[in-house]
């Protein structure tokens, strides 16, 4: 296999070609002859060859069968690439199918503190604090790397307060049904504009109190309803807060992370502490199955803007998906994992033919969930990023008559 390079931004779309599986003839150059006439194959790799018209295709060289009856049967060459065609109604003859597919579509659900403390000028400076935040928030929604994510944001406390030091006479909203409306909905990347207005409309931070376990608890209920409308969605929810949990009953650092902790089999959360001394948010994000919080530092706002930045790239690569469902096979046609080639082809990248490993070691590229009982494909991490940052990225999976190529 060709070493895989990195080129372009994220890659939104994968092509999945199905073949489907016959019974045996497990080859190593896989060459195809039709049709009960055909003539003999060379050997190559993955070429094919449909009878009854004398075309052909393929990456290597086959020679069509002339006047076969096979119609677009697929019957693939014996273990020496030597064509060994079943010939009409042979028994182990395939259909073929053409479907597509995409890689799981991400949304990235935003939780962003506006407390006082983020820099109302008496509990907090916002030029330490809110200023680099939303910067680097601005920066991540408009940037072109992040096509292919969808993201939206929610504010907590609630932006009611006017301008001026946060005050206690006006408490934050503690019943969790208000916060399961984002102010932004869900917005394709990138998007320069709508998260921008919604943040410098919120400025300066005035609210009184953070009220972390009723926020993240409205915002766990809006992940839920992205997931009931489409369950292919890869859901996660990104907290940006700057202290622990003030106000409302019940709001404290392990009720939050119990509340993480309930979804977070297919909902993680992710923690960006703004400040020192906030390794108590830990515990929310261990709870939200993303093991601990990003601090970012308050040394110096451009460093802070940065630091930002590089924790939001981390939870973007997590977050993205690069799983593949195994599609359905044709009518009367059972699909053989044992029998499995993926390929890649991208910007720069010229059709691979991707190594099958058990598990991610070596330069495997792919493995199944399940070795016994797949249901998807799974990219390594290795070529995850790799497509996930080619603009061009295709995924080429095959269900055929041919050995994949195993890592041992």
């Amino acid at each position: 296999m060709r070493r895989l390079t990195w080129s372009g931004s994220l890659a939104a779309v994968a092509g999945l070609l199905l073949a489907a599986a016959c019974s045996s003839n497990k080859v190593d150059g896989s060459g195809v002859d039709n049709g009960s006439g055909g003539t003999q194959n060379t050997a190559g790799s993955s070429g094919l060859d449909l009878g009854g018209g004398g075309s052909s295709s393929g990456k290597s060289g086959t020679t069509a069968g002339s006047g076969g009856t096979g119609g677009n049967e697929l019957s693939f060459g014996g273990d020496d690439g030597s064509g060994n065609s079943p010939g009409t109604g042979g028994s182990d003859s395939c259909a073929s199918a053409t479907q597509e597919t995409e890689l799981s579509p991400v949304y990235l659900v935003f939780l962003l503190d506006e407390s006082g403390s983020m820099g109302d000028g008496e509990h907090g400076q916002r030029a330490e604090k809110w200023d680099p935040v939303t910067s680097a928030l601005k920066s991540f929604f408009s940037d072109a790397k992040s096509t292919g994510i969808t993201a939206s944001l929610s504010l907590f406390p609630l932006d009611k307060t006017p301008p001026g030091p946060a005050d206690q006479s006006i408490q934050a909203d503690c019943d969790a049904d208000v916060y399961s409306t984002p102010v932004v909905a869900p917005s394709a990347l990138p998007d320069a504009k709508s998260f921008a207005d919604a943040m410098t409309k919120a400025e300066p931070p005035t609210e009184f109190g953070t009220p972390t376990l009723p926020a993240l608890t409205g915002t766990i209920d809006y992940a839920e309803s992205l997931l009931a409308e489409d369950n292919s969605r890869k859901v996660a929810i990104v907290m940006v807060t700057d202290g622990d949990p003030v106000s409302c009953d019940n709001n404290t650092i392990a009720n939050t992370a119990a509340a993480a902790m309930a979804v977070a089999d297919h909902i993680p959360t992710y923690v960006i502490g703004v400040g020192a001394s906030l390794t108590s948010l830990d515990a929310i994000a261990k709870g939200g199955g993303t093991d601990k919080a990003f601090i970012v530092s308050l040394t110096d706002p451009e460093q802070t803007r940065t630091d930002l930045l590089d924790a939001i790239e981390l939870i973007r690569g997590q977050a993205i998906s690069c799983e593949l469902d195994i599609p359905a096979p044709p009518a009367g046609k059972t699909l053989d994992p044992d029998k499995v080639n993926v390929h890649y082809s991208g910007a720069t990248q010229a059709d691979t033919s991707l190594k099958y490993g058990t598990e991610c070691k070596g330069d495997t590229a792919w493995h199944y969930d399940d070795a016994a009982k797949p249901t998807k494909i799974l990219l390594c991490d290795d070529t995850c990023q790799t497509v996930k940052a080619d603009t061009k990225a295709k995924l080429g999976v095959e269900f055929a008559c041919v050995n994949r190529v195993v890592v041992q």
